[in-house]
């Protein structure tokens, strides 16, 4: 406990006003704290957060829905998340890649794509043919069991880039709305 001051005040007073700042200190740092948590916050969950459930359906949804571009040639596939930039891009782990094994899909991990050239196609290293980059964007839960997604595909000259909402249903997280916002 805190000593009264020798400032003359009686000790009640004192305490009285000691007890008064912590219940404002108290007040203040739970509002800080509601305020962090606010929905309306626009910002994505932290990279390493996207290998979930909820970033594995948007990108099953994703590949389900890729056009079949190129016919009869073998095709790679490599998954980034997150924003792709003059920095490069970020892949996904070898944990979150092999969900997608069940598929039979040729994944490659995004930090072994070679740039080929004259076009400057992003190309799998060991056939030198074009890969699907396949882009988990943004990742943002919107309740306990509804999430907002970016996410999109390329290939060579050609792109899409969808918005969609999740939900969990039954223990199992599907794509309810996607909408197209960009691309070929």
């Amino acid at each position: 406990m805190i000593a009264p001051p020798r400032c003359g005040l009686p000790s009640c007073v004192f305490h009285a006003m000691n007890r008064d700042m912590t219940r404002r200190l108290l007040l203040l740092s739970l509002c800080l704290g509601l305020a962090a948590c606010d929905s309306s916050d626009t910002a994505p969950l932290p990279l390493n957060l996207y290998e979930c459930d909820a970033g594995e359906a948007a990108l099953r949804h994703l590949i389900s829905v890729l056009p079949e571009l190129n016919p009869g040639v073998a095709k790679s596939y490599s998954i980034v998340i997150g924003d792709i930039n003059r920095d490069g891009m970020t892949p996904a782990t070898d944990a979150f890649t092999k969900r997608f094994a069940d598929l039979k899909l040729k994944f490659i991990d995004a930090q072994f794509l070679k740039d080929i050239e004259p076009d400057h196609t992003i190309a799998d290293p060991d056939t030198r043919l074009a890969a699907f980059i396949l882009q988990l964007r943004k990742l943002k839960p919107t309740s306990a069991t509804t999430w907002d997604a970016e996410a999109g595909w390329s290939y060579k000259k050609e792109f899409t880039r969808l918005k969609l909402r999740l939900e969990v249903k039954d223990g199992k997280t599907r794509v309810v709305n996607a909408e197209k916002i960009e691309g070929s």
